[in-house]
């Protein structure tokens, strides 16, 4: 007897042949079994049955890995940014006659110990014999690194099949130039690092990684792309324009006519958008390490003269070098989510009777032994011990769990700090922690008022019972039991203006801030906790006089006011030096102050000295920086949650030329290239 299997059908004997379609009910293999059997002599009809059995397993096989996935790659050049969220793009395939539909699961592990955080899912739909890429955001909570590799594994996992993720390279920040995926020109130019434009994330959440773009052509993208790439572009991202394959700056229309500017140095926003009249060929080493000159750098400043390759392989180097030496994989970055979890973690807790539970134990000890024991020694009857013994398991599981389980005076709560900066187009960009603690246990959903939410709990240690849904309709559906905390760092785009600023009057003398008024409106001074200005490289203190932000007095550089090395020391316990330190009877208010200084220095992606030693605001722009109340825009849409509160961190950029030109003199060696849009 011969049988043949392949895609579309399986021939067995007499030349039967049995679609595979078979396998969708099952039916039909029993019948067509049947027949078969009763068409075979009584000798053959046992193995005919065990050969059918193995058929149906053939097909069900077969059908049931109706995709396969490939090419994938991790951020923008292949590389990921720790602490942040990051994009990883895989070509689905779907090479059977079937259209495909279900879903592709992320999940990640450490050191190879099992599952560990919560569970990303994308819902795929592929037609017959088709391919399409599909994006996930995964949160990349490790740094800890053995020669420059992360150590996370991720897994994809789909009905049928599973696919292991090759391990990425760790990188702060990524430079790339967009290809056309449909051009077959040579790729050329001084960058190494080229991506499809197609691949351009749909949500400027997932762009945080994204420092500088070299394009030469007009991307054809969706609506989606092209919001994304310009929020990422005024968020202060970089944008150098090469000539096309005529010899002319590219053509752009609607949204992206921002690009258009007859300038050849434009900012818009935080953002700066470069012209240089050649082609992608053309651009070299010196133009790379020229437009780089004034952008922050993984590791020193010496890395302006060198490659964007070896910068990244000197800050792995760096990063390696540091772990061995010291024995911690935070050293490279101690403003990682945990610095705010676990303090949000602190302002809700449940107040156990721990002198109750201790009882109760020492009692369970002492019944289950030596109480049994006793027991069978007054009654033999191992009937006697058996049910003493089930008996106390019961009665005291059922104890724990009611004493162990109370509340005394608690209420569900969520508590949030967050990192929030304007957008062109009226929306703001938000990046938020959050702990969620809850008096009843259930399955909650947790989402925003948001377009292009990315959620993580940053978890290393544990599996999370819950599934993430990120992108146009996110949210996170976690199991959360009672009287416990649920952490949660999440990155949105929320249709909130927030705050808005005008300068009124703005004074620079010697490179330094001598006057400046700022008329605000959206935010009341009462709301207020801390109100910081930043020019070049100063932070200043400003104060409120009535419903005005007024210079108060100059602070210091970057360096002097974040005091990276000193955050990084206590981080370790290496002293108590940072205000008492995170101490566990710190009011609530005084952990929300507490937080202020490491916002300060995420919201700049500041995180080691040299950095802050070499930072400076472009020219003609000034920072402000509100510390205030969390609105009702930036909460969790879920009443079943409790009361919500925690405080923002709001991050504004305003041109510093927007009063009389006499007025805005801020400092007489501004660089002739940085210009501001009138």
């Amino acid at each position: 007897m011969r049988l043949r299997v392949d895609a579309a059908s399986v021939t067995g004997p007499d030349g039967m042949k049995f679609s595979t379609a078979l396998v969708q009910g099952g039916k039909m293999i029993v019948r067509s079994a049947a027949k078969l059997c009763r068409s075979c002599s009584r000798s053959r009809s046992v193995l005919t049955a065990v050969l059918i059995v193995l058929m149906a397993h053939l097909i069900e096989g077969a059908t049931a890995k109706a995709i396969d996935v490939s090419d994938p790659k991790w951020g923008f050049n292949g590389k990921v940014a720790p602490h942040r969220f990051n994009m990883l793009s895989v070509l689905v395939n779907n090479p059977t006659p079937q259209t495909f539909t279900g879903e592709i699961i992320l999940r990640k592990s450490l050191g190879g110990a099992g599952y560990v955080d919560a569970t990303i899912a994308e819902t795929v739909t592929l037609s017959p014999s088709s391919s399409k890429w599909v994006q996930f955001y995964p949160y990349i909570s490790s740094d800890n690194s053995f020669n420059g590799l992360l150590n996370e594994s991720w897994q994809l996992s789909y009905r049928g099949g599973s696919f292991d993720l090759p391990t990425p390279r760790i990188a702060k920040y990524q430079r790339i130039i967009l290809d056309d995926p449909n051009s077959v020109i040579a790729r050329g130019g001084a960058l190494k690092f080229h991506l499809p434009d197609n691949l351009f994330p749909p949500f400027a959440t997932a762009t945080d990684a994204l420092q500088l773009v070299v394009l030469d052509h007009v991307p054809r993208w969706e609506e989606a792309r092209r919001q994304a790439f310009l929020d990422w572009l005024y968020l202060g991202g970089t944008v150098v324009l090469l000539h096309d394959v005529r010899g002319k700056f590219p053509e752009f229309t609607g949204p992206m006519s921002v690009l258009q500017s007859p300038l050849d140095d434009q900012l818009y926003g935080a953002g700066r958008v470069i012209k240089m009249p050649r082609n992608r060929s053309q651009f070299s080493d010196d133009d790379l390490r020229q437009i780089c000159a004034n952008l922050p750098k993984n590791i020193q400043p010496s890395n302006a003269e060198k490659s964007d390759d070896v910068i990244d392989r000197d800050d792995e180097s760096e990063q390696v070098r540091q772990v061995q030496n010291y024995g911690y994989s935070d050293s490279n970055d101690p403003f990682k989510s945990g610095v705010f979890l676990s303090q949000l973690k602190q302002m809700t807790k449940p107040d156990h009777n721990w002198f109750l539970l201790h009882a109760m134990f020492w009692a369970y000890i002492a019944l289950v032994f030596p109480g049994c024991y006793l027991l069978g020694k007054r009654w033999s009857d191992f009937r006697i011990v058996y049910a003493g013994l089930l008996g106390t398991v019961a009665i005291f599981s059922l104890l724990f769990s009611y004493v162990g389980r109370r509340g005394y005076g608690e209420a569900s709560a969520i508590h949030t700090v967050a990192i929030a900066k304007p957008l062109a187009n009226g929306q703001m960009d938000v990046s938020t922690w959050s702990n969620v603690f809850v008096t009843n246990g259930a399955d909650y959903d947790i989402r925003h008022n948001a377009s292009g939410a990315l959620y993580s709990t940053c978890n290393e240690h544990e599996q999370v019972k819950g599934i993430i849904n990120n992108g146009a309709e996110a949210n996170f559906k976690v199991d959360i039991p009672p009287f416990s905390n649920r952490e949660l760092a999440t990155r949105l785009k929320i249709p909130f203006a927030g705050p808005q600023l005008t300068i009124e009057k703005l004074v620079g003398n010697d490179g330094r801030l001598s006057e400046l008024e700022l008329a605000v409106s959206g935010l009341d001074a009462k709301d207020v906790e801390k109100q910081y200005a930043l020019i070049d490289n100063q932070f200043y203190q400003l104060k409120w006089n009535e419903g005005k932000l007024q210079l108060a007095n100059e602070m210091g550089s970057v360096e002097g006011v974040l005091r990276i090395q000193e955050k990084r020391n206590h981080s370790y316990g290496y002293g108590n030096v940072y205000n008492n330190g995170y101490s566990q009877e710190k009011s609530t208010p005084g952990r929300y102050l507490e937080m202020f200084d490491f916002l300060l220095s995420r919201s700049e992606n500041i995180s080691r000295e040299r950095e802050a030693e070499k930072f400076r605001l472009p020219a003609n722009l000034i920072s402000v920086f509100l510390y205030a109340k969390l609105p009702v825009e930036m909460t969790v849409q879920n009443n079943l949650l409790g009361k919500q509160e925690g405080r923002t961190l709001y991050c504004i950029t305003l041109p510093a030329n927007a009063v009389k030109p006499a007025d805005a003199k801020i400092s007489d060696d501004k660089s002739p290239g940085d210009k501001v849009p009138e």
